[in-house]
């Protein structure tokens, strides 16, 4: 065994032992193992596009620059065509979402017949125009609690805002520094993907509950986008129409 190791320093002996990751080699003038990782400029989109395909979920850009290394810049820049890319795709089944400060993969609300077909639908009752207009008082007030909600409404809003929090378009968002810490509810990404929006700063600068009905709502979204927006899905989608309607409290 010695005449094995003769001629290997002790530095050398334990590098054998370094992790072979590609990605970090040890630094022996400090004994920490440093990143070595550089991914060139010219596979940032493919990078990006892998990504948000394996994680399956949005990602933020601080998290798309910690694991490129490349400046965020340069991130929105590739981001950018890659959304026109998929979005001008007539074959593509997929897209590219910027949502608030992340992006998402998902696919295009066309194709949400066919992916039916994979699961086994869940009936739902359909949302009324009062549980739109609950989630618009969240939307242009948020975060806000039970009670402020239930404040504009003039009604209890208890089962609509769980029925809310279960389409996964409302969320909790802590609670306000009040006695009894109450709740606070915003809304959700569910909410901006299935809306069509990027951000609730493109919500329609008007009360939702002035609308005199649930299409209004659709209409406004589309034109604070700049007309029809091939992200969002219609209302016709989101309420089922063979279900019997939502009693309301």
């Amino acid at each position: 065994m010695d005449e094995i190791l003769e001629g290997f320093t002790q530095e050398s002996i334990e590098d054998l032992g370094a992790p072979k990751t590609g990605k970090s080699k040890k630094n022996s003038a400090n004994d920490e193992y440093v990143d070595d990782f550089e991914l060139p400029i010219q596979s940032l989109s493919a990078a990006l596009e892998a990504i948000l395909f394996v994680n399956g979920d949005s990602v933020s850009i601080d998290k798309l620059e910690e694991i490129t290394g490349i400046s965020k810049v340069e991130i929105e820049k590739a981001m950018s065509k890659l959304i026109d890319s998929y979005e001008n795709n007539p074959w593509g089944g997929l897209l590219i979402r910027k949502v608030d400060d992340s992006y998402i993969m998902c696919t295009k609300p066309g194709m949400h017949k066919v992916i039916e077909r994979m699961f086994t639908p869940k009936m739902r009752p359909p949302l009324s125009q009062a549980s739109y207009e609950t989630l618009a008082v969240i939307a242009y007030n948020q975060p806000v609690t039970r009670a402020q909600v239930e404040a504009v409404r003039g009604v209890s809003s208890d089962s609509i805002i769980s029925r809310l929090l279960d389409r996964g378009w409302i969320k909790e968002a802590g609670t306000l520094d009040a006695p009894g810490r109450p709740t606070l509810f915003a809304t959700s990404e569910q909410f901006l993907l299935e809306f069509g929006i990027s951000s609730i700063d493109e919500l329609p600068s008007m009360e939702l509950m002035s609308y005199k009905s649930i299409r209004d709502l659709e209409s406004s979204l589309k034109d604070a986008v700049g007309g029809e927006n091939p992200n969002q899905i219609s209302i016709d989608t989101l309420m089922s129409t063979n279900s019997e309607d939502e009693i309301e409290e």
